[in-house]
């Protein structure tokens, strides 16, 4: 099964994002996980408003109990790594270690236009 949505990359079409998420698992019988994939599409949604550049593409796939998720915008940034825990004063950087706590798998990359590519995968969702 596979769901496309498309956005303007403004903080105000975060909700719009999540509610997507939480509907098309919702109506795929996809519930387990749903909560987990709704924040993983948080931190990639706002890295591609806080980092990236015109609209913000939302791909969901789900094949064999894997739901892939992909947040692309038009941004040509360099590829993305964990960095260093940000410290208990910190009010932000850590997006990523939240991604990486909770998908079986991540990355990011760069089509042949150029746009970026943020994906997760999570298991059983």
């Amino acid at each position: 099964m596979r769901a496309t949505a498309h956005y303007p990359r403004t903080a105000d079409q975060l909700r719009a994002a999540r509610a997507f998420v939480r509907d098309t698992l919702a109506s795929w019988g996809c519930r387990e996980r749903i909560d987990d994939a709704v924040l993983l599409v948080s931190e990639l949604f706002t890295n591609a408003i806080l980092h990236g550049a015109g609209r913000v593409d939302l791909r969901m796939e789900l094949v064999d109990a894997r739901l892939t998720v992909e947040v692309v915008d038009a941004g040509r940034g360099p590829p993305v790594s964990l960095g260093p825990d940000p410290g208990i004063e910190a009010t932000t950087g850590r997006g990523l270690l939240i991604v990486d706590k909770l998908a079986e798998r991540w990355g990011d990359g760069h089509d042949q236009h150029g746009r970026t590519h943020m994906w997760v995968e999570v298991a059983n969702p």
